[in-house]
């Protein structure tokens, strides 16, 4: 079978990530990638869809036909400007992108990158919004939903930075009593929870799942 993977979100640490694992296997014929600017990441099986307006996406609707669709959409509050703002890049346009491609063809499955501690009524902004997106996702009622709930994502740097690595630590410390839960909070990799998507998707299960961060990593050690 010809398989199409979407990716959205492409130029995050997920998405980056995504892209790359997805480039290194032969189970998608073609991926496209639907952005708002081009991708460093050259390849014969990427298709490109630019819109510098996510607000504008029904306009490419039919560019975004796939079978799978990872959505590692999502920005900080700092980068977003607003509440406002950051309600839309991770609440309204994933839900508009997932009611878009619910209607395409070829659709099949939905993947999506949330947080540990999502709840919509979380006292916490940031773990409500991302509860709000799980909700809206699941009153859809999509054949296949899966969730991915990563904590702390890490990245791979060039160099060492120990400012970093140090802020790194205390925010995980910090994240532990902020969401109120027994749950021991493990930081992962962007690459970890990509490699984590790509064997949920495969499996091809339908229905709901939520995937945490231990599970994740599992996955990707697999």
């Amino acid at each position: 079978m010809d398989r199409t993977a979407l990716v959205v979100g492409a130029t995050g640490l997920v998405g980056k990530a995504l892209i790359r694992l997805l480039l290194t296997k032969n189970y998608y014929k073609k991926i496209i990638v639907f952005s708002r600017r081009e991708l460093e990441i050259k390849d014969n099986r990427i298709e490109m869809v630019i819109l510098d307006d996510f607000d504008k996406m029904e306009e490419v609707a039919d560019q975004i036909n796939a079978h799978d669709v990872y959505c590692a959409l999502g920005t900080t509050l700092k980068q977003a400007g607003s509440k406002e703002q950051f309600l839309k890049i991770d609440v309204e346009w994933p839900v508009r992108l997932a009611k878009i491609v619910k209607e395409q063809p070829l659709f099949k499955q939905f993947l999506m990158v949330t947080s540990h501690g999502a709840d919509s009524e979380s006292p916490l902004f940031y773990n409500q919004v991302k509860g709000e997106v799980e909700d809206e996702l699941v009153k859809l009622k999509l054949d296949a939903l899966k969730i991915f709930q990563p904590s702390l994502l890490l990245g791979y740097r060039d160099e060492f930075r120990w400012k970093e690595e140090i802020a790194k630590f205390f925010s995980a410390v910090l994240s532990f009593f902020m969401v109120g839960t027994k749950t021991t909070l493990w930081t992962i990799r962007g690459t970890e929870v990509a490699a984590a998507m790509y064997a949920i998707a495969i499996r091809r299960d339908s229905g709901l799942r939520k995937i945490n961060v231990r599970k994740m990593t599992q996955l990707a050690l697999k």
